[in-house]
């Protein structure tokens, strides 16, 4: 697994808050036997101690399938290790025909996170899809409405 991780340091403020008002973070899973593929990237931006803005992305490929999600966060600190988050999600597949991306559907993305110490966050999320369903060869496709639960350590 290929992890890597940066703060800014160049957007520090001036007083003795040392916390960066920017970091990047991403990850990289080891090619699966099958060929699968799994890359994700996460920006944020510290506006003040409360309230974060970021921006994720997420890439997969398994099989003949291939696709991207996207997601603005904007995260809201109720205590000093518990936080909301919600925003808007696109969902991606790429044509294996043309490699365009077609927006598939979009989501809110609504959830809590929690971070038990530096190294370990967890996440609960809801994406209620918000788009009408996409009509593919097969006929229309069924609303996703999903949950997730994400552990970063």
């Amino acid at each position: 697994m290929n992890i890597w991780s940066q703060e800014s340091e160049f957007l520090l403020p001036r007083s003795l808050d040392v916390t960066p008002r920017l970091s990047v973070d991403g990850m990289q899973y080891p090619v699966g036997v099958n060929g699968e593929v799994f890359k994700s990237l996460y920006l944020d931006y510290r506006v003040s101690e409360k309230y974060h803005i970021g921006l994720e992305y997420f890439y997969y490929k398994f099989g003949t399938h291939e696709g991207s999600d996207i997601s603005l966060l904007f995260k809201w600190y109720v205590k000093k290790n518990l936080y909301l988050y919600a925003g808007p999600e696109l969902q991606y597949d790429i044509n294996q025909i043309t490699g365009e991306h077609e927006l598939m559907r979009v989501n809110l993305n609504l959830g809590v996170g929690y971070e038990v110490n530096p190294n370990l966050l967890l996440e609960l999320g809801y994406h209620p899809q918000i788009s009408k369903s996409k009509v593919d060869v097969f006929g229309t496709t069924a609303k996703q409405n999903t949950f997730s639960l994400r552990a970063s350590f």
